[in-house]
């Protein structure tokens, strides 16, 4: 009897699982970084006071991830390009390639697409292809193609079209037209690199038709985003990259928003907008300091996994301390530096030249007093260029000066840190002019043929450096890291303080 009574007694009602509210109709958040460059874990915020620590992977996959509930997964996750370089978390080999660990990092945060930026090429064309050819998500580029006109990259398209809460939007990729002085000249010549503006313009006539909205996830840097949004029709928004801009405001130009989040994984873009009749009926946009107390909850155990294993692995090599630096080595693009004068030297010194060389463009980071880690080098010369050896005569070192001035006297970049070659020089009516010229402790020669070392970069860019092509060119197999972690092993890291570029008034 007991048994048939608990037989007939009814089963407690279970209640349904809480179903979200969809997103509203015509909403859409597009959150975006740039200029990562390899930066996965916390960077130094140099715009905030006593410069915190603040940003990386694990930060940004915590502030995604409350975004996409929040918005109830409303949302679109982009990048403005230049993944690589920076640290050497872009040196591993994963998945075949340089560089395939932050495609690791990209998928498990859930980036829809990023752009093809200029620092991609720094591992080497083939070095890319392979890096793409295993891409989880789509990389953008409409201008950088094969000779055929065909996109270069596996994996790569011009543009593509996503649906988010029943909205479609285009993103068209753009690739800044300096590419050419910023990368090898035997990569630059297997591609066909196309106006951007041209390029853009046909993207969004022939999607147009088929979205709601149309976003350009650019690597051109602000002022060309500019440019280009005055240049060409029917741009919603400009999701940009290559120069670095903290916008903490959005900028609009005929009808075009202009967004971008600085660097180093430190900020996040958030674009919240509306839209209804093929239009943005309203906008509304913040950039977000990934600060470590500000995180709305712990990123996903993939990522903070991820990010642990790749820390261990890389502190083993990178975390020694090798020197003792005596003060803040500080650099330039427009005028001679700290750290100039150091590398130029270390070159000088391993090489033996007379003339030693530095673009201010490879100077990557500034090395801190206190302790110098292999890390510390590495983040200044990241891009592992070899020396080099080259001659000149006197006459066209004199063409090296001439440059510099120019660079000097109008803030400009072109700047060249110099060891073995000094000069004074002042203004006369509104021209520089040199005096005092002199290599070593003797007054240059304009028939006499000097050597001079730098690196491959800069020797490769021969017509913006110089003017004129490098004779008896020489390629050591040393590196420009390896010689600077030499000479650091060896001695304090210090700033040679003797000025090389002396005005005089």
């Amino acid at each position: 009897m007991i048994l048939l009574l608990w037989a007939c007694t009814p089963k407690p009602t279970e209640l349904p699982e809480p179903v979200a509210e969809p997103a509203p109709v015509g909403a859409l958040t597009i959150l975006h970084t740039n200029d990562l460059h390899g930066h996965y874990l916390p960077e130094p915020a140099d715009w905030l006071d006593n410069r915190p620590s603040i940003g990386g992977f694990v930060r940004l996959d915590a502030e995604v991830d409350a975004l996409r509930r929040d918005r109830r997964d409303a949302v679109l996750l982009l990048d403005g390009g230049d993944i690589l370089t920076g640290t050497p978390l872009t040196d591993l080999v994963v998945g075949g390639a340089k560089g395939g660990a932050m495609l690791q990092f990209l998928d498990l945060i859930g980036y829809d697409a990023w752009a093809l930026g200029n620092h991609e090429f720094d591992k080497g064309l083939d070095n890319l292809s392979a890096l793409t050819a295993t891409s989880p998500i789509p990389v953008l580029s409409s201008n950088v193609l094969t000779p055929d006109g065909e996109p270069l990259l596996p994996h790569q398209k011009r543009s593509d079209i996503f649906e988010v809460n029943g909205i479609h939007i285009g993103v068209i990729g753009a690739t800044t037209e300096g590419l050419q002085g910023l990368m090898s000249r035997q990569d630059f010549a297997r591609l066909k690199l196309r106006s951007v503006a041209d390029a853009v313009r046909e993207e969004v006539e022939r999607l147009d038709p088929d979205t709601d909205l149309i976003v350009v996830l650019s690597h051109i840097g602000v002022e060309d985003d500019r440019a280009l949004a005055a240049q060409v029709e029917g741009i919603d928004l400009i999701v940009g990259g290559h120069s670095h801009t903290r916008l903490t405001t959005a900028e609009q130009i005929k009808g075009t928003w202009i967004v971008q989040a600085g660097s180093y994984t430190r900020s996040l873009g958030v674009v919240d907008l509306k839209v209804e009749g093929d239009a943005i009926s309203s906008f509304s946009y913040e950039l977000r300091d990934l600060l470590p107390e500000t995180a709305p909850g712990a990123a996903s155990p993939e990522v903070q996994a991820l990010a642990d294993r790749y820390e261990a692995e890389i502190s083993k090599v990178y975390n020694e301390e090798i020197s003792q630096a005596t003060a803040v080595l500080g650099r330039s693009y427009y005028h001679e530096s700290a750290l100039g004068r150091w590398i130029t030297d270390v070159l000088r010194d391993t090489t033996g030249a007379d003339i030693g060389l530095y673009n201010g463009g490879g100077l990557r980071a500034d090395i801190a007093a206190g302790p110098v880690r292999v890390l510390d080098i590495y983040q200044c010369f990241p891009f592992g260029n070899h020396i080099v050896t080259f001659q000149f005569t006197g006459d066209e070192v004199m063409r090296i000066v001439n440059g510099n001035m120019a660079a000097e006297a109008h803030e400009k970049r072109g700047f060249l840190s110099m060891s073995g070659l000094s000069y004074s020089w002042r203004l006369v009516n509104g021209a520089p002019e040199a005096s005092n010229v002199k290599v070593g402790a003797a007054p240059l020669d304009p028939a006499k043929l000097y050597t001079l070392t730098t690196n491959t970069y800069v020797a490769e860019q021969w017509e913006k450096h110089f003017g004129v092509q490098p004779r008896n060119l020489q390629i050591l197999e040393q590196t420009d890291f390896d010689a600077a972690v030499a000479w650091a092993r060896k001695h304090p890291v210090a700033d040679p303080s003797d000025k090389r570029a002396k005005r005089t008034e």
